[in-house]
């Protein structure tokens, strides 16, 4: 068993900054946008490590499919029949659990032919018990976007489907508004990994469960300019109390004219100049006149057009790297960046194309350009945070999309970094060259020290541990007596830093291996030992970066 010492990168939690994980849960609503014609409902899962082990279990029938020790960067895709769409107002086990051991992606796609609903699925840990829903009449939406083309046609009310997260009971409260404004609450039970579906129509205002949650806002046939309809699909996400301001920006390419703005507390909503500000007491539908907005507490936004309902990113939640999964020809990456810094956009290893071409967001310092799809990819930036969107086109151009998969919040220099250089500590204490050997079986190899800010990182967040000294990959060379690095991989392994403490290193007689001190009252300074005393091992696992490979069907 191995102890993690110390991680260089901690990783946010929210949605839209790091959709990695080892457990996600979803479900797939009716999709009748094009009238009962043949759907797909397809799950694409990324493997970001290697040797990983998936599981995909869809609950109705209990069935487990699983696939192991896949190579990172390869895409399993998963397709579930029709009738794996809920349609249902009712309790329901139509749901689908995929779980790993180690960290994956989940994206999941509906639609048929050329047209797809591509939606990132969360992993549990940034699922909540908290959730607003924000009061939506179709009705009153397909008339502002002038959709109804005579008072008698009816149109479907929104739907909520809230799926249990937990491998036992959970009791989910609906709270709802009637006619005349009054409060009530209903309660219902779900079993382990159970869903619930709902009609929604101004009336449902909040979901409190008392154990994890997913919650999915659709509508089987959202009405488009061209008499035809898209199905849409969003996660919500969990309530949010932060005081955070937050800034949102809304390329051209839209066209939308309307935003959903889903919040818990009062706050002020401005567009564009700060005079322009509204204060907004709780959800609601807010008319678009502007291309980038600004709230005075953390809010969730979406942008809502004909066929369209679309999770806008933060800036403060912009990240380094994204990954794409597009499902046709005509689809793309809306990118937005620093406008100062457009040309250190990277598509997989490469600079984007020279045409592509980048527009400024008026009165903001970003610019947004359109990037054509290719069928798997990463696109990032060695040093700033950048947003990106999965954008798909129907056949009327009408444009929908959703936020691509982000799998690295911060920027890395090398591309996308999925793990950190991390150091590990084996509970059992060995000789040095049989650490060498554990370290070579649970990590990378033994540990490297080559400077003083990597003893800053071994020192962050590092105890005292039982064992006072640990075997590092520092050694003598035996004809020589000369300290190196014994590296397993291309580092060099002279040694140009070094961290003894006082009368060390001893002679070569009293020791050819180096030990570190695991007490951070010392320093964690060096000490040259017999390689064959026993000392507990420290690892190191180097930093990894994604790497595109092949897709496969399980």
């Amino acid at each position: 068993m191995l102890t993690v010492l110390f991680t260089i990168l901690m990783f946010g939690q929210g949605l839209s900054m790091d959709s990695r994980g080892t457990s996600f849960i979803t479900a797939f609503p009716e999709n009748i946008a094009v009238f009962y014609k043949k759907t797909t409902n397809l799950l694409k899962i990324t493997t970001l490590h290697p040797n990983t082990t998936v599981n995909i279990t869809y609950m109705a029938t209990g069935s487990i499919n699983t696939t192991r020790y896949i190579k990172n960067g390869t895409i399993l895709t998963v397709t579930l029949k029709k009738d794996a769409e809920e349609y249902h107002f009712d309790s329901s086990n139509k749901s689908v659990q995929i779980t790993s051991d180690k960290n994956i992606t989940v994206l999941s796609v509906s639609g048929w032919q050329e047209r797809f609903q591509s939606r990132v699925v969360q992993p549990e840990q940034h699922l909540g018990t908290v959730y607003q829903v924000p009061a939506l009449n179709y009705t009153k939406i397909a008339a502002s976007l002038s959709l109804l083309t005579t008072s008698a046609v009816k149109f479907l009310p929104f739907r909520l489907m809230i799926i249990n997260a937990v491998d036992r009971n959970n009791s989910v409260t609906i709270k709802q508004v009637d006619e005349r404004g009054q409060s009530q609450a209903d309660t219902i039970t779900l079993g382990p990994y159970n869903l619930f579906q709902i009609e929604i129509n101004e009336t449902v205002r909040e979901i409190n469960s008392t154990a994890k949650v997913a919650v999915l806002l659709t509508h089987p046939c959202f009405e488009t300019v061209s008499c035809s309809c898209n199905m849409v699909v969003n996660q919500l996400k969990p309530s949010a109390f932060d005081k955070i301001p937050d800034t949102f920006l809304v390329p051209s390419i839209f066209s939308a004219k309307q935003l959903l703005l889903t919040t818990n507390q009062s706050c002020s909503v401005c567009q564009g100049l700060t005079s322009n500000c509204i204060l907004v007491q709780n959800s609601t539908i807010l008319p678009l006149y502007w291309n980038f907005i600004s709230t005075t507490v953390h809010v969730s936004l979406h942008l809502i057009s004909p066929g369209l309902i679309l999770d806008l990113i933060p800036t403060s939640m912009f990240s380094g790297c994204y990954l794409l999964g597009f499902n046709s020809l005509r689809s793309g990456a809306l990118v937005i960046a620093n406008t100062s810094s457009t040309v250190g956009v990277r598509l997989n290893d490469q600079p984007l194309p020279s045409t592509i071409t980048w527009s400024v967001i008026n009165g903001t310092e970003y610019s947004w350009a359109l990037v054509e799809a290719q069928e798997i990819g990463t696109i990032w930036h060695p040093t700033s945070k950048i947003g990106v969107y999965m954008i798909e086109r129907l056949e009327s151009d009408s444009i929908y999309g959703s936020p691509a998969i982000a799998i690295n919040m911060n920027p890395d220099g090398n591309g996308c970094l999925v793990t950190p250089e991390t150091f590990l500590l084996g509970q059992d204490e060995m000789s040095w060259f049989m650490s060498r050997q554990y370290c070579l079986e649970n990590a990378d190899q033994l540990a490297r020290v080559v400077a003083n800010t990597s003893v800053s990182r071994m020192a962050f967040n590092t105890t005292l541990q039982e064992s006072k000294e640990g075997w590092i990959g520092l050694r003598r060379n035996l004809y020589t007596t000369e300290w190196y690095w014994k590296n397993e991989d291309d580092f060099p392994s002279t040694v140009k830093f070094t961290y003894w403490e006082r009368g060390h290193p001893e002679n070569p007689e009293k020791g050819l291996c180096a030990s570190i001190s695991l007490d951070p009252s010392k320093k964690f300074k060096w000490k040259s030992a017999g390689c064959c005393t026993k000392k507990k091992p420290v690892c190191y696992l180097s930093i990894k970066y994604f790497t595109y490979r092949d897709t496969v069907t399980p």
